[in-house]
């Protein structure tokens, strides 16, 4: 019934079916646009940022704000109305944003042939960038949010970032082996010649990109509307602690194993490679995981990893920082492509209408996030970054206080999404011990619970309704042998629990056939002795992947 009223909303609400060829390509495009978008970010982040920054000799406080700048950008994004409405459509937006944000780029390599090796330089250009990259960023989002089926999401966003993750280990391969090269300035200009032609291919299959336009309704676009809907604010909390956790320890790490332990660019390079290769195989799996189990059950479990990420960093020393990075980079798969797949599907997923305001408002909180961020580890920075201290006769560099600080805001950014309702499937490992699934499913994948397309808060317009005792479902007494004997037979455990799946669905027919679309089901199931086996197997069937079919007549066929 769920699949059935979200597939009626679908139809209605839509695209029609001559745009259907321009959805199938739009969809191609942005798998072709990841390719060539990785090839400049992966040179604004991680070793090729603070090398870049190195050789324009910024300082670690510029560096700090600077690895900030593009995700503080996305700010700008609550002013896309106002730039959709004066540049006359969100196609128009897109294209004029893609096209200087990535064009900004190219200005690098001249900068690096001309020898001006000036900081401000390299801040104007990422600043530029921040600037006007936020635009084509919010409508690319929102437009996904709408031509991709939810159900589809985690299958199609794992297919694209595989090809994302494979372009990502060419780029970190040829960067590295680019920077290792003992000519610097030849090296920076290869770097930023391929960042220039990367970020030009980007911008073209941008300007592809299948946009509906939205007419009229583009003045009624409004942030206001997200932060009306409780639940969504409650996941903007979430992602608020867990982005400031992000961006505040990005620069540490990055600062921590190139200035002050001195790892070898081209050994990064490579663990960077193996993580790239690692989560091409796991962006398939955990795309497939993401639909049956839900975003947020991935979330979970992508955080749970991230913060053994944290405390390698704080366990690395000079003796051992090869295996540590090695270890980091394996977790830094299993971890982060969980993240990277689910974070931006579950606001999709807990998003309303329209998409436009609530990609705005996700913008605004990341935003916050990464400037606070920025700003807090940029003046933490000054006091821990090259400090020493001595533990017990043994070296301890300061800034792996910083790791202990990360270590707890991730686990603090893992309780707060916990109060986030979306679709959520508990996951058991089937094999091993009872004590090992247990353990596993309750740390980790604990609960269920549905939200679909929620526009209100948890009880907000709740009409309660209650299904019938599993004893009197059919008003009929359980005189037969393998009903009350057996738990079998046509009014045994299997049919009770059927036969009210069958009794809800006509409830909620009859109440939505006018306006099928739900916000929110709440199923409490509980029963004594019999009445808790079918509880359990009723239970079963609603975390089973449903089958359906658009005359509800056909229902009783179907489940039975």
């Amino acid at each position: 019934l769920l699949n059935f009223g979200i597939k009626t909303w679908i139809f209605s609400e839509g695209v029609s079916m001559d745009n259907e060829h321009s959805i199938e390509n739009t969809k191609k495009y942005a798998i072709m646009e990841v390719m060539f978008f990785n090839g400049y970010t992966v040179g604004m982040q991680s070793f090729v940022l603070l090398s870049l920054a190195i050789y324009f000799n910024m300082s670690s406080f510029f560096i700090s704000i600077v690895s900030s700048l593009p995700t503080a950008g996305y700010l700008l994004q609550i002013f896309t109305k106002r730039v959709n409405i004066l540049l006359g459509s969100r196609k128009r937006t897109m294209v004029i944003a893609a096209t200087l944000s990535r064009l900004v780029i190219c200005v690098m390599p001249f900068a690096v042939f001309f020898d001006v090796r000036k900081q401000e330089v390299y801040f104007a250009v990422m600043l530029i960038y921040a600037l006007v990259a936020p635009f084509s960023n919010n409508v690319w989002t929102a437009v996904m949010t709408k031509i991709i089926n939810k159900k589809e999401r985690g299958k199609y966003f794992g297919v694209r970032n595989l090809f994302s993750s494979l372009s990502t280990v060419v780029y970190t391969l040829i960067y590295g082996y680019v920077l290792s090269m003992p000519d610097r300035k030849t090296a920076m200009l290869i770097l930023t010649t391929i960042m220039s032609l990367s970020a030009i291919g980007s911008a073209i299959f941008m300007c592809l990109h299948y946009v509906p336009d939205l007419g009229t309704d583009i003045k009624n676009v409004s942030i206001k509307t997200a932060f009306k809907n409780k639940n969504f604010v409650v996941y903007l909390k979430f992602a608020s602690v867990w982005l400031f956790t992000w961006e505040f320890l990005k620069p540490m790490t990055e600062y921590y194993r190139i200035k002050i332990l001195g790892v070898n660019t081209m050994f990064i390079s490579q663990t960077g490679v193996l993580t790239a290769i690692l989560s091409s195989v796991l962006y398939l799996v955990y795309g497939k995981l993401s639909d049956k189990y839900g975003n947020k059950t991935m979330l979970r479990m992508g955080i749970f990893f991230t913060t053994y990420y944290v405390l390698t960093y704080f366990s690395m020393t000079q003796d051992n920082k090869m295996s540590m990075l090695f270890a980091a980079a394996v977790i830094d798969a299993i971890g982060f492509t969980a993240i990277t797949l689910s974070l931006l599907n579950l606001m999709m997923e807990v998003s309303g209408e329209p998409a436009d305001a609530y990609v705005g408002a996700y913008a605004m909180v990341s935003v916050l996030s990464a400037i606070s961020a920025g700003l807090f580890g940029g003046m933490l920075g000054k006091f821990i970054n090259n400090g020493v201290i001595y533990i017990f006769g043994e070296q301890f560099y300061t800034i792996r206080f910083a790791f202990v600080i990360g270590f707890i805001l991730r686990l603090f950014s893992l309780l707060e999404l916990t109060r986030v309702y979306s679709f959520e499937k508990t996951f058991v490992y089937p094999g091993g011990s009872s004590r090992i699934k247990s353990m596993f499913s309750k740390i980790m994948f604990s609960g269920s619970r549905y939200v679909i397309h929620s526009n209100k808060g948890k009880n907000e317009n709740s009409d309660e309704q209650n299904v019938d005792k599993e004893k009197n479902v059919d008003d009929k007494a359980d005189d037969h042998v393998l009903g009350p004997g057996l738990g079998e037979g046509d009014r045994g455990i299997r049919a009770k629990a059927t036969k009210g799946c069958l009794k809800s669905a006509k409830i909620l027919w009859d109440k939505y056939k006018q306006n099928p679309k739900i916000d929110i089901i709440e199923v409490n199931v509980f029963g004594f002795s019999r009445g808790a086996a079918a509880a359990r197997y009723f239970v079963h069937i609603a975390s089973s992947p449903c089958l359906y079919t658009k005359s509800l007549h056909h229902f009783e066929k179907v489940l039975l």
